[in-house]
């Protein structure tokens, strides 16, 4: 479900995931970078400190096998177990904004806890799609709820709102005085020509 899956080039969510923060560390010697530790420029380099990094900026280390990465606090193996459990008590909004698509990416990169992201994220999906469905249909006061949905839950959240709003003005207004369709039209036109020329 989340191998070869690139995303759009001008997705504004995408390109915010990417831009997550991950803690990490060097395991081999790198040139060129001290100005990514602008903090701690004289650090002692056997200390093998730990930086945040973005996450597209992990990806090109990871290529070269000189970085290695923590997951972070959303998908470590204590959140994981608290979701697997029940999903729909947590506020995945405050936890992650982008939680299925920054945690789509992050199980894509080489790391041994990627395969348990996966299976996290499918099932918790699968867990609050049913409670988010229920609430966009039949919670007028939706904000508590809303609040509480990632950037992905929203979106449902809208469209299925939507979707009910339009089905309830089709209960109650109906959709309208049916036409016939213009190609019926024709058809008939052409058989009631036909009929004349043979008589």
């Amino acid at each position: 479900m989340y191998r070869n899956i690139k995303p759009h080039y001008f997705s504004i969510d995408a390109i915010m995931a990417a831009q997550e923060k991950i803690q990490c560390s060097f395991i081999k010697k790198v040139e060129y970078i001290d100005f990514l530790d602008s903090i701690n420029p004289e650090k002692d380099e056997e200390s093998d400190p730990k930086i945040e990094l973005p996450l597209w900026m992990i990806k090109v280390f990871l290529a070269g096998k000189s970085i290695q990465f923590d997951m972070p606090k959303a998908y470590n193996n204590i959140y994981r177990d608290v979701l697997m459990a029940d999903a729909n008590v947590v506020d995945l909004y405050k936890l992650s904004k982008h939680f299925y698509l920054f945690g789509k990416f992050l199980s894509q990169l080489e790391h041994r806890e990627a395969y348990e992201v996966r299976r996290t994220l499918i099932q918790t999906f699968r867990d609050r799609f049913k409670q988010t469905m229920d609430w966009a249909q039949n919670i007028d006061d939706n904000l508590p709820c809303f609040n509480r949905l990632d950037c992905l839950e929203r979106l449902i959240f809208n469209d299925a709102r939507v979707a009910q709003q339009h089905l309830n003005t089709y209960l109650t207004e109906g959709s309208g005085q049916m036409e016939i369709a213009a190609m019926i039209l024709n058809y008939r036109k052409r058989k009631m020509h036909e009929s004349r020329v043979l008589e």
